[in-house]
């Protein structure tokens, strides 16, 4: 394509700015809203970047050398499980989220006392998230980092942060380094995340450590490492972080150059603009289109409604509107069959989850009676129970979720296009009746596939497993041996089955709803649409009905002032025609690719 996205969202802005004065002409249509849609969706895009990496890799400086600032603080200690989200601010702003849901805004100074471990040991002070706003050029376009605590410290719940966060991110960033090599734990967590590989990006940090040759040695080892675990070439991008942040400080290009950093930022920025870039440009593209052929075709209907012998106009009109009243009890049908889908969705997944109930409840259940059977001291094994429980719940369900996700948002998708092409169905039957009636040609917006990226399936990651109270009660430490075994077990059996249950109904609500939401979405979306182009073709007829009715009535100059009318809403059609087939024959390679 040979453009960043920033110049792309110009070309479209600059588009939208020629519409104002179009839309000015017609106050009431829905050219209006689709241009304040469109430039809103333009100015909020988000990318959404996920920095994954192990404990002592320096990640939190590589984050640092993007935002070329030294703004987050990089700690000698592993990060509590604190996320910290880095957004585009007009100035340094941040704020924490609290686990009981207030939100306190703190100074940027102060960061350090909420996210690290050092400063904030064992999440003492009850922080779900930290949110940093920053005025950095790498965040203009819409870039969020969210720097994830850090893959195989001693804290479980790091790399259970860092696997939240993938499936839902736009990209990915895996940071490792050569001293020291990339380690087992590292190589595990990417065999379990391969399947969003393909928007990962790989990074071997502090190059500037190793001469030339171990540099290159090292290159060649992590690089085939990463290709065992993901199960394809990667390209490696060796840097160092340290000096790209030292060099952006001082404003050096040249020190830049050197540290690697300038290689890995232009093929970054180049995904992103693609990966998720096209789509919103693609999406606003097609919606301007679609909006500016009504406001043709109402123009058309208008200037041939003019025309009609005045004894034909009445019965005209009339058998248009049964025809959209036919419409509108035939999209009735379509969104029965969209509410039947995604009960059907329900239940699959509810069948998913009793698999998943049965399953845990037992793999969980043998390993805890395992554990209580063959501890030296069950008297005082309480907390190691309770541990080895929530553990084991926590890895069958974050499988699980990961596994169902996927399947429930691939599902959604596929009944998305079907419903989509019959929602087109219905535009197209409007259209081509009221042509059919009026004798006249008339064009046809279908709404692109692709509205369903618009309104997929989706999740919020920041939400943790909760466990409302302590699992198992206190078992006397001085009761016999054999007795305080006998009581242990028989508390796990009895609350691993209860527990197992109240997560799978919490998952159930949480995947409920959302489904319930996206349904509500598409089919809002869907509605609109095809509202939109009847309403077009409407607009049309009230205005020429209103002509005929006022006084002085001069057919022939108002035929002028919506031939002039047409002809100026035809060079943005033009316009949309060549960036639409453009963007989707950038979005076509790239799948293919």
């Amino acid at each position: 394509m040979g453009e960043t996205y920033a110049e792309a969202k110009q070309e479209l802005e600059a588009l939208l700015s020629a519409l104002d004065q179009l839309r000015s002409e017609n106050p009431g249509s829905a050219l209006v809203h689709a241009v304040a849609a469109v430039r809103e969706s333009l100015r909020s895009g988000r990318f959404t970047v996920v920095v994954a990496g192990e404990f002592k890799r320096g990640k939190t400086t590589f984050v640092n050398a993007l935002l070329g600032a030294e703004i987050l603080p990089a700690a000698v200690v592993p990060l509590t499980s604190v996320v910290t989200i880095v957004r585009w601010g007009e100035a340094p702003r941040a704020e924490v989220r609290l686990l009981d849901g207030r939100t306190e805004e703190v100074p940027v100074e102060d960061l350090a006392s909420y996210v690290t471990e050092r400063g904030n040991p064992a999440n003492h002070r009850g922080v779900d998230r930290a949110v940093l706003e920053y005025p950095a050029e790498s965040l203009r376009d819409g870039v969020i980092l969210v720097d994830t605590p850090g893959v195989g410290s001693v804290y479980r719940h790091n790399t259970d942060a860092a696997y939240a966060f993938l499936p839902e991110a736009d990209a990915a960033i895996f940071l490792t380094s050569a001293d020291p090599p990339i380690s087992e734990t590292e190589r595990g967590f990417l065999v379990a995340v391969r399947e969003e590989s393909a928007r990962m990006f790989f990074v071997l940090n502090k190059a500037d450590y190793l001469t030339e040759r171990d540099l290159a040695e090292a290159v060649e080892f992590t690089a085939d490492v990463l290709r065992e675990a993901i199960g394809r070439e990667v390209q490696l991008y060796p840097v160092s972080a340290r000096r790209a942040l030292e060099a952006k400080t001082a404003g050096s290009a040249e020190g830049a150059q050197a540290s690697g950093f300038v290689e890995f930022e232009r093929d970054f920025r180049d995904f992103l603009l693609h990966e998720k870039g096209l789509v919103i440009l693609l999406s606003g593209a097609r919606r301007l289109r679609k909006v500016v052929i009504d406001e043709v075709n109402s123009v058309d209907v208008e200037e041939r409604a003019l025309r009609i012998p005045e004894q034909e106009f009445a019965r005209t009109i009339e058998d248009i509107e049964k025809a959209f009243s036919d419409v509108l009890v035939a999209r009735e049908d379509v969104r029965t069959l969209l509410r039947r889908s995604a009960d059907r969705l329900v239940e699959m997944v509810e069948a998913d989850l009793a698999d998943l109930r049965e399953r845990a409840t037992a793999e969980v259940l043998a390993e805890c009676e395992g554990f209580v059977l063959d501890v030296e001291d069950p008297g005082s094994a309480r907390q190691q129970a309770e541990e080895t429980i929530r553990a084991g719940i926590r890895r069958h369900v974050d499988e699980w979720r990961r596994r169902e996700e996927r399947r429930v948002a691939e599902r959604f998708w596929g009944e998305s296009a079907r419903f989509v092409e019959e929602t087109n169905a219905l535009i197209r039957r409007a259209v081509d009746v009221t042509a059919s009636l009026l004798d006249i040609d008339l064009q046809v917006a279908a709404i692109p596939e692709g509205i369903t990226t618009e309104t997929r399936f989706s999740y919020w990651f920041f939400e943790e497993l909760t466990w409302t109270e302590a699992m198992l009660p206190n078992v006397r430490r001085l009761l016999p041996g054999k007795m305080a075994r006998r009581m242990l077990l028989n508390d796990v059996r009895e609350r691993v089955p209860s527990l197992v249950d109240r997560q799978c109904g919490r998952i159930r609500w949480d995947f409920v709803q959302r489904l319930d939401r996206s349904r509500r979405d598409l089919e809002r979306d869907l509605d609109s649409r095809l509202d939109a182009t009847i309403g077009s073709l409407r607009s049309g007829l009230d205005r020429a009905r209103q002509e005929r009715e006022g006084a002085g009535r001069n057919v022939e100059r108002t035929a002028e002032v919506l031939s002039a009318r047409r002809a100026a809403l035809q060079q943005p059609v033009a316009m949309l025609d060549r960036m639409t087939e453009r963007f989707t024959a950038e979005t076509v390679k790239e799948r293919v690719s």
